[in-house]
């Protein structure tokens, strides 16, 4: 059976993920990387915005780029199926810096009936460990949910069901 969203995820890769269906994903402006199914590797420029009053990082907006990664993990598995965190810890191991880059890798580790497992990670373009995190994702009732239909999402993003009125 063909997976018409790993096929979709892989037609970006080398591209910025501008026209995500995500609002705060176009704002992180990730590049795909790399992507294969329950796996995505997506890099991330911090920006003067995304950082603390100390000038790195701040821990939420890199809690988001984590998250981020493991959606486009999540769904390249070609699920019809609508996951949501349960639960997210991350482990910041080092402090990140404006203009700084990061890669993160997104791995689904197990994939059950109703829950899947995730690791992330995310290191400097040298590979040095930066952060390390796992979330558990559970699986929601599909029926009757409907995403808005902002301009060209419906070939952008197919198998999603979406909102006529918006």
């Amino acid at each position: 059976m063909s997976n018409t969203k790993l096929n979709f995820l892989q037609s970006l890769i080398g591209q910025h993920l501008d026209n995500s269906p995500s609002p705060v994903g176009v704002w992180l402006n990730g590049k795909l990387k790399a992507v294969s199914p329950g796996s995505a590797t997506v890099e991330y420029t911090v920006r003067k915005e995304m950082t603390n009053p100390l000038g790195t990082l701040q821990g939420g907006v890199f809690a988001v780029m984590m998250d981020d990664a493991l959606g486009v993990a999540v769904y390249s598995l070609g699920k019809d199926k609508l996951y949501v965190s349960s639960n997210f810890y991350i482990d910041f191991l080092a402090g990140v810096n404006e203009g700084d880059n990061l890669v993160v890798r997104a791995e689904v580790l197990r994939e059950g009936n109703t829950v899947l497992n995730v690791n992330i990670i995310a290191e400097n373009p040298e590979g040095k460990m930066i952060a390390a995190g796992k979330c558990n994702l559970i699986s929601k009732d599909f029926d009757g949910l409907k995403l808005p239909l902002y301009k060209g999402m419906d070939k952008k993003y197919p198998g999603l069901i979406y909102q006529q009125d918006c």
